[in-house]
């Protein structure tokens, strides 16, 4: 429904009116945002979600702009901590923060508070892990707008704090741009002999990095050992052991879990096979 922008008035609980938009997010586009969201309000509507987008419209001297119209407001909170993170009012780093605040005061999963925000399940994950993730030092910058979001998610896929901060250098300092990120990142994870400089000139260059291998002639075959059964649950139970619920996303969880219910049926049954073959066996040879 197209609505005149003359007639939307921001409803007095919206964050807007207690917090300014950060400056370096001000172009931030987000791509699943939806229409603002109003109530019709005697002569006027008022606007609940979508702050930026009015915002954008009064910018640029739209009489109108498209909008969803409801009958009542249910999860006042939960558009709040939305247009939060849409219309750019807080730092990477405190709306990471305010995610995880907001899932343990709910007992929700990423899953749900994504499904109450209209913010993708990845985005929330990424930002989350950000927290835990990513040298501090580097948060710092990302909030400074110094750091791309897209640079420090990527750059926090590796573990070495040092590491990350000596990559992030030259996109702090703007000698290179987010575009290489991902591929730098992917590059250090497959060649972690050679030297970031090295691996930064090839990607900017468009050299492909090409491991080290030996020739043919030096190439040792090591004898083959071909792994019992036995051996095979062993190393499949120490990695099950070492699986760190952190590092799955809220929103595979449910499929791990699935998973691992097979896995749990299929172990039962064998047992009980291998169980039953056995005492018949027993019988037997007992008479």
């Amino acid at each position: 429904m197209k609505i005149s922008i003359n007639d939307i008035v921001i409803q007095p609980t919206h964050p807007i009116h207690k917090l300014e938009p950060i400056k370096n997010l001000a172009n931030k586009r987000n791509a699943s945002q939806q229409k603002p969201i109003l109530l019709k309000d005697k002569n006027q509507f008022m606007l609940y979600s979508g702050e930026k987008i009015l915002r954008v419209a009064k910018n640029k001297n739209k009489g109108k702009i498209d909008c969803i119209l409801k009958e009542s407001i249910l999860d006042i909170d939960a558009l709040n901590l939305s247009e939060i993170y849409f219309s750019g009012l807080k730092t990477p780093t405190k709306i990471a923060k305010d995610f995880i605040e907001f899932r343990e005061k709910n007992n929700i999963s990423q899953q749900e508070l994504s499904r109450r925000t209209g913010i993708t399940p990845g985005t929330i994950h990424h930002y989350e892990s950000l927290i835990k993730k990513l040298n501090p030092i580097l948060l710092k910058f990302l909030d400074q707008g110094q750091l791309t979001f897209k640079e420090a998610r990527s750059i926090a896929d590796l573990d070495d704090f040092e590491l990350q901060t000596n990559i992030a250098k030259p996109f702090i300092e703007g000698r290179i741009s987010s575009v290489y990120v991902e591929k730098i990142i992917g590059n250090i994870k497959r060649n972690p002999k050679l030297s970031i400089d090295q691996i930064i000139k090839n990607v900017i260059n468009g050299i492909e990095i090409k491991e080290n291998k030996p020739k043919i002639s030096e190439k040792i075959y090591p004898e083959k050992k071909e792994e019992t059964i036995e051996e095979k649950i062993l190393n499949f139970a120490i990695e099950l052991g070492s699986m760190n619920e952190d590092d799955i996303p809220e929103y595979r969880r449910l499929r791990v879990i699935s998973s691992l219910k097979i896995l749990d049926s299929k172990i039962k049954s064998s047992l009980n096979q291998m169980n039953t073959s056995f005492l018949e066996k027993s019988k037997i040879y007992s008479k």
